[in-house]
Protein backbone atom coordinates (compact mmCIF):
# COMPACT_ATOMS: atom_id res chain seq x y z
CA UNK A 1 0.00 0.00 0.00
CA UNK A 2 1.28 3.06 -0.95
CA UNK A 3 2.43 5.79 2.00
CA UNK A 4 0.11 8.19 0.27
CA UNK A 5 -3.60 7.46 1.73
CA UNK A 6 -6.57 8.01 1.00
CA UNK A 7 -7.77 11.76 -0.02
CA UNK A 8 -11.16 13.04 0.27
CA UNK A 9 -13.00 15.67 -1.27
CA UNK A 10 -16.62 17.65 -0.85
CA UNK A 11 -17.39 14.63 -3.85
CA UNK A 12 -15.32 12.54 -4.41
CA UNK A 13 -12.70 9.69 -3.02
CA UNK A 14 -9.25 9.86 -4.15
CA UNK A 15 -7.50 6.18 -3.36
CA UNK A 16 -4.17 4.65 -4.05
CA UNK A 17 -5.04 2.74 -7.59
CA UNK A 18 -5.45 -1.11 -7.49
CA UNK A 19 -4.94 -4.13 -9.48
CA UNK A 20 -8.92 -4.24 -9.75
CA UNK A 21 -9.34 -0.89 -11.30
CA UNK A 22 -7.35 -2.53 -14.57
CA UNK A 23 -10.84 -2.94 -16.87
CA UNK A 24 -12.23 0.01 -15.66
CA UNK A 25 -8.97 2.07 -16.39
CA UNK A 26 -8.99 0.18 -20.00
CA UNK A 27 -12.62 1.05 -20.72
CA UNK A 28 -12.80 4.90 -19.75
CA UNK A 29 -8.81 5.81 -20.70
CA UNK A 30 -10.26 3.83 -24.28
CA UNK A 31 -12.48 7.02 -25.53
CA UNK A 32 -11.32 8.81 -28.15
CA UNK A 33 -11.53 12.41 -26.10
CA UNK A 34 -9.45 10.87 -23.07
CA UNK A 35 -6.84 9.48 -25.04
CA UNK A 36 -6.46 12.09 -27.69
CA UNK A 37 -4.68 14.14 -24.18
CA UNK A 38 -2.65 11.62 -22.50
CA UNK A 39 0.71 11.89 -23.18
CA UNK A 40 1.78 8.36 -23.48
CA UNK A 41 -1.06 6.17 -24.41
CA UNK A 42 -2.77 6.31 -28.51
CA UNK A 43 -5.75 5.34 -29.71
CA UNK A 44 -6.79 2.66 -30.19
CA UNK A 45 -6.02 2.41 -26.91
CA UNK A 46 -3.64 -1.11 -25.99
CA UNK A 47 -5.21 -2.72 -22.94
CA UNK A 48 -2.12 -4.21 -22.65
CA UNK A 49 -0.19 -1.42 -22.36
CA UNK A 50 -2.62 0.11 -19.43
CA UNK A 51 -1.82 -3.50 -18.26
CA UNK A 52 2.11 -2.53 -17.84
CA UNK A 53 1.29 1.10 -16.29
CA UNK A 54 -0.69 0.10 -13.92
CA UNK A 55 1.92 -2.93 -12.72
CA UNK A 56 4.70 -0.02 -12.30
CA UNK A 57 2.46 2.46 -10.89
CA UNK A 58 1.70 -0.58 -8.20
CA UNK A 59 5.48 -1.31 -7.92
CA UNK A 60 6.71 2.32 -7.78
CA UNK A 61 8.71 3.59 -4.91
CA UNK A 62 6.22 6.00 -3.47
CA UNK A 63 8.74 8.06 -2.46
CA UNK A 64 8.90 9.32 -5.90
CA UNK A 65 5.00 9.21 -6.90
CA UNK A 66 1.82 8.80 -5.82
CA UNK A 67 -1.57 7.74 -8.04
CA UNK A 68 -4.99 7.71 -7.41
CA UNK A 69 -7.79 6.86 -8.11
CA UNK A 70 -10.98 9.29 -8.27
CA UNK A 71 -14.62 8.08 -7.18
CA UNK A 72 -17.45 9.74 -6.78
CA UNK A 73 -18.49 9.79 -2.73
CA UNK A 74 -22.12 8.51 -3.77
CA UNK A 75 -20.61 5.34 -5.76
CA UNK A 76 -17.01 4.78 -4.01
CA UNK A 77 -16.32 1.71 -5.98
CA UNK A 78 -16.52 2.66 -9.14
CA UNK A 79 -13.34 4.27 -10.81
CA UNK A 80 -14.22 7.80 -12.77
CA UNK A 81 -10.30 9.22 -13.27
CA UNK A 82 -6.88 9.41 -12.12
CA UNK A 83 -4.16 12.06 -10.35
CA UNK A 84 -0.93 11.35 -9.94
CA UNK A 85 1.69 13.36 -7.99
CA UNK A 86 5.34 12.78 -9.32
CA UNK A 87 8.03 13.84 -6.81
CA UNK A 88 11.52 15.00 -6.77
CA UNK A 89 12.47 15.33 -3.20
CA UNK A 90 15.52 16.94 -3.58
CA UNK A 91 14.15 20.14 -5.13
CA UNK A 92 11.42 19.93 -3.17
CA UNK A 93 8.78 19.60 -5.84
CA UNK A 94 6.34 17.82 -7.79
CA UNK A 95 4.21 17.13 -10.80
CA UNK A 96 0.38 16.51 -11.18
CA UNK A 97 -0.85 14.26 -14.16
CA UNK A 98 -4.73 13.70 -14.37
CA UNK A 99 -7.38 12.22 -16.80
CA UNK A 100 -11.03 11.77 -16.42
CA UNK A 101 -14.12 10.09 -17.63
CA UNK A 102 -15.35 11.37 -20.38
CA UNK A 103 -18.77 10.94 -18.63
CA UNK A 104 -17.90 13.43 -16.02
CA UNK A 105 -16.75 16.06 -17.69
CA UNK A 106 -17.21 19.54 -16.87
CA UNK A 107 -18.57 18.84 -13.88
CA UNK A 108 -15.54 20.75 -11.96
CA UNK A 109 -14.10 17.33 -10.70
CA UNK A 110 -11.00 17.76 -11.96
CA UNK A 111 -10.70 21.11 -10.51
CA UNK A 112 -11.92 19.41 -7.27
CA UNK A 113 -9.28 16.44 -7.16
CA UNK A 114 -6.29 18.53 -7.93
CA UNK A 115 -6.53 21.00 -5.51
CA UNK A 116 -7.02 18.40 -2.83
CA UNK A 117 -3.80 17.05 -4.54
CA UNK A 118 -2.12 20.86 -4.12
CA UNK A 119 -2.85 20.80 -0.58
CA UNK A 120 -1.82 17.65 0.13
CA UNK A 121 1.73 18.36 -1.65
CA UNK A 122 2.17 22.05 0.09
CA UNK A 123 0.56 21.29 3.48
CA UNK A 124 1.62 17.70 4.31
CA UNK A 125 4.40 16.74 1.66
CA UNK A 126 6.02 20.28 2.61
CA UNK A 127 7.03 20.93 -1.37
CA UNK A 128 8.06 24.24 -2.19
CA UNK A 129 6.53 23.70 -6.09
CA UNK A 130 4.02 22.45 -8.26
CA UNK A 131 4.36 21.56 -12.25
CA UNK A 132 1.59 20.73 -14.21
CA UNK A 133 1.71 20.27 -18.03
CA UNK A 134 -0.74 19.30 -20.88
CA UNK A 135 -1.01 19.72 -24.47
CA UNK A 136 -1.73 22.74 -26.19
CA UNK A 137 -4.37 22.13 -27.77
CA UNK A 138 -6.31 20.51 -24.44
CA UNK A 139 -8.42 23.33 -23.47
CA UNK A 140 -9.83 21.89 -20.39
CA UNK A 141 -6.64 21.33 -18.68
CA UNK A 142 -6.04 24.90 -18.90
CA UNK A 143 -8.97 25.71 -17.14
CA UNK A 144 -7.91 23.60 -14.01
CA UNK A 145 -4.98 24.93 -13.76
CA UNK A 146 -5.70 28.50 -14.25
CA UNK A 147 -8.81 27.92 -11.56
CA UNK A 148 -6.14 26.38 -9.65
CA UNK A 149 -3.94 29.40 -9.80
CA UNK A 150 -0.85 28.11 -11.66
CA UNK A 151 0.92 30.61 -13.49
CA UNK A 152 1.95 29.72 -16.79
CA UNK A 153 5.90 29.56 -17.05
CA UNK A 154 5.93 28.73 -21.06
CA UNK A 155 5.63 26.20 -23.69
CA UNK A 156 7.45 23.41 -25.31
CA UNK A 157 7.18 23.85 -28.63
CA UNK A 158 6.86 20.54 -30.25
CA UNK A 159 8.05 19.21 -27.27
CA UNK A 160 6.04 15.43 -27.18
CA UNK A 161 5.65 13.13 -30.33
CA UNK A 162 1.87 11.30 -30.53
CA UNK A 163 0.58 9.42 -33.01
CA UNK A 164 2.92 10.73 -36.02
CA UNK A 165 3.31 14.63 -34.67
CA UNK A 166 5.16 17.11 -32.45
CA UNK A 167 2.98 18.53 -30.19
CA UNK A 168 3.31 21.76 -28.15
CA UNK A 169 2.99 21.26 -24.51
CA UNK A 170 2.52 24.43 -21.81
CA UNK A 171 4.23 24.49 -18.68
CA UNK A 172 2.33 25.50 -15.80
CA UNK A 173 4.01 26.22 -11.89
CA UNK A 174 2.56 27.15 -8.44
CA UNK A 175 4.99 28.18 -5.85
CA UNK A 176 4.40 28.23 -2.05
CA UNK A 177 3.71 31.14 -1.87
CA UNK A 178 1.21 31.58 -5.17
CA UNK A 179 -0.75 28.45 -2.62
CA UNK A 180 -0.91 30.72 -0.09
CA UNK A 181 -2.59 33.33 -2.60
CA UNK A 182 -5.07 30.32 -4.28
CA UNK A 183 -5.55 29.43 -0.45
CA UNK A 184 -7.38 32.46 0.26
CA UNK A 185 -9.20 32.20 -2.45
CA UNK A 186 -10.57 28.94 -2.43
CA UNK A 187 -11.48 29.16 1.49
CA UNK A 188 -13.11 32.86 0.52
CA UNK A 189 -15.31 30.69 -2.24
CA UNK A 190 -16.50 28.27 0.84
CA UNK A 191 -14.19 25.10 -1.25
CA UNK A 192 -11.09 25.25 1.14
Amino acid sequence: MSRHGVLETERLWLRPLEESDLARLIEFMGERGVTDFLLFFSYPIDGEQVRSWLENVLAADPQGCAYWALAERTDPGRLVGVISLTLENYHRKGEIGFWLDRSRWNRGYMTEAAWRVVRYAFDDLKLHRVEITHMVKNRASRRVVEKLGFQQEGCWREGHYKEGQFLDVCLYGMLEVDYLRAQKRFAAAGKG
